[in-house]
Formats: structure tokens, sequence, C-alpha cells
């Protein structure tokens, strides 16, 4: 069924243009703070997407069924110091420049609990860069993810996938600003205050509550945690 076609057995809530409705009607309002499931959940997930977690808060700019808090975190974060066990982002710090993100982490390390976990994934800018190299060195190996995809009037080079990584959606609200390796996100994540700050794979970690990375990203992804001390 085409989605912008009306249907009876359809959510009201499923529809794009309600959802775009309903966003800027709720978004930074603090009566969210108050549903029930919010107050009693450990752990936080900043820029959930569509991704839905037991036991978590789920907060995003953009409002869809299964977000509990909508909210622009440009703003800071609307909880109070020391709330959660634990916070995971998975592909949304790398949607900010390197003072905004920083200011988010900051506000991520105030929220966490003392010995809390933060779990932070983004695109692995080390992993394309590597590729980049190695294929412009005339090897097919590694590839980058989603290179077959990289191809624009017929051409296919090494740096398009570079481009693509580094300037995705540029130009839209919602596009990449700053793309990270391990060096630089973990010296932004010390500077933010995190202590034992050591690189992950997709699904190991420090705090299982906070193992919950989508499989669709494993092929791209940096995992990164920290300590709140």
């Amino acid at each position: 069924m085409p989605l912008n076609t009306f249907s009876t057995r359809r959510s009201l809530f499923s529809y794009s243009k309600v959802q775009a409705f309903i966003g800027p009607l709720i978004r930074n309002r603090a009566f969210q703070l108050k549903r029930p499931r919010v107050l009693a959940a450990s752990c936080l997930d900043v820029g959930c997407g569509g991704n839905h977690h037991p036991g978590f808060v789920h907060l995003d700019y953009l409002w869809h069924p299964g977000v509990d808090v909508c909210w622009d975190i440009g703003n800071g974060l609307p909880f109070a110091d020391r709330t959660f066990k634990g916070v995971f982002s998975q592909h949304c710090l790398e949607h900010f420049s390197l003072p905004a993100a920083l200011a988010m982490l900051r506000e991520i390390r105030r929220v966490l609990a003392p010995e809390g976990t933060v779990r932070i994934v983004v695109p692995d800018g080390e992993l394309y860069l590597r590729a980049y190299f190695s294929q412009l060195s005339g090897s097919a190996e590694p590839r980058f993810p989603y290179q077959d995809a990289d191809v624009f009037e017929g051409i296919r080079t090494p740096i398009l996938s570079v481009n693509r990584i580094f300037y995705v959606d540029r130009d839209s609200p919602f596009g990449h600003r700053t793309i990270y390796d391990f060096e630089l996100l973990a010296s932004l994540m010390r500077l933010a205050g995190f202590s034992g700050v050591r690189k992950q794979t997709f699904l190991q970690g420090r705090d299982p509550r906070l193992l919950v990375d989508s499989p669709g990203r494993q092929i791209e992804s940096l995992y990164v945690e920290g300590v709140a001390s």
C-alpha cells in the first residue's frame, strides 16, 4: 500500500505527515518527562530513531510512536543530574559539529550516575580511509560499506565512498557534520569527563543493558564506551 494512501487499518500515527505535525507541537515540552515510563527507566537512548528497547527512555528530535521524549538536544538534555545508569547513542553524534558534540557528551556525563556507562556508536572514519588508501593502491579489499551504491553517472572511484560518509546529506539539517576515528572520539569523551574510555565491538561492552546495537549498522560502526567517575 502506498505510504500516502489512507487506510482505516493503519494507525493514524504511522503516517509521516501526522508525525511531522505532532513533533513541533510537543518538542521540548516538559509534560513528556512526567510519563511513568520515563520516570521508571534506568537507561537513556539519545537519538533513538526507530530503535526501541525495554528499560530505556527513547529521545529523538523527530517524533514517531515509541519516542518517549521529543527533544532538541542542542538545548541540552532535560533530565536531572545522575538520573541514568547507562546512556546509549547510535549514529547520532556525527550529525553535530565538534563543539556541539562536546556539549552533548558533557550533558550525557551530567545525567549519568557515578560508575554509569555511556556507549557511543558512530560511523568509523578510519575504516573508510583505510579502504580508500588500499583501493587507491590497486587492491580490491577491504571494500567500503555499501560500496556498490557509491556510483555517480556510471563513475565509480574510492573517493565517492569517502565523500558519502563525510558529507552525506550535508545540506540537510540532519546531515553529517563530523566523522570520527577512535582517537578523536576518545579524546572528546575524556575532555567531557569520562574515564576508562575504550574501544568495544558489536554487542560487546561493559554494561549488558547497553548492548542494543543495530545489526544493520555493524558493517560501518565504531563502538566506544566511557565511565562516569
